[in-house]
């Protein structure tokens, strides 16, 4: 299977009040929500001759800053490692600070995306290209993410 270099996508959003609790601070499930369709996106342009791509597992979520209704936000995503079938996916979440002009992480996490062929059976994914030493780095710790998630999934299965 051929190499392929992984893509950054980019997608933005503003903060509605039908996104936040009555406090004002957006939901973490809602942020969860565009984290995945953006994650989706970014698994189907990389596995571009699969019939389509599904979520596995959510892992190492953190939410380190609040997001408010009003704010704009910036979600980051790119595929960080494969495997035959699997692809970990690293998705930062930005809010843009009105005050400072600058960009602050406010969540991220990686999740794990399967391709799946037209019989709905998982299907190979093109090697990812390492072209740097961030992206060997990003590697290592996608490496480091899906062996967690499947030892989980292994202790989840035997109970």
């Amino acid at each position: 299977m051929e190499k392929k270099s992984a893509e950054i996508i980019v997608s933005h959003r503003q903060v509605f009040p039908n996104d936040a609790n009555p406090t004002g601070n957006m939901f973490g499930g809602r942020i969860m929500e565009i984290m995945d369709v953006t994650a989706g996106i970014t698994a189907g342009r990389y596995a571009s001759n699969a019939h389509h791509c599904v979520t596995a597992s959510v892992e190492t979520v953190q939410f380190n800053l609040p997001v408010h209704i009003g704010d704009t936000l910036k979600f980051v995503s790119q595929v960080v490692y494969t495997g035959h079938s699997s692809m970990v996916i690293r998705v930062i979440v930005q809010r843009f600070n009105r005050n400072t002009q600058l960009d602050e992480t406010c969540t991220n996490a990686h999740l794990i995306f399967v391709a799946i062929d037209a019989d709905e059976k998982p299907m190979p994914v093109p090697e990812l290209d390492i072209t740097s030493p961030e992206a060997k780095r990003a590697w290592e710790i996608g490496l480091k993410v899906r062996e967690k998630s499947l030892k989980i999934k292994s202790m989840n299965e035997s109970s």
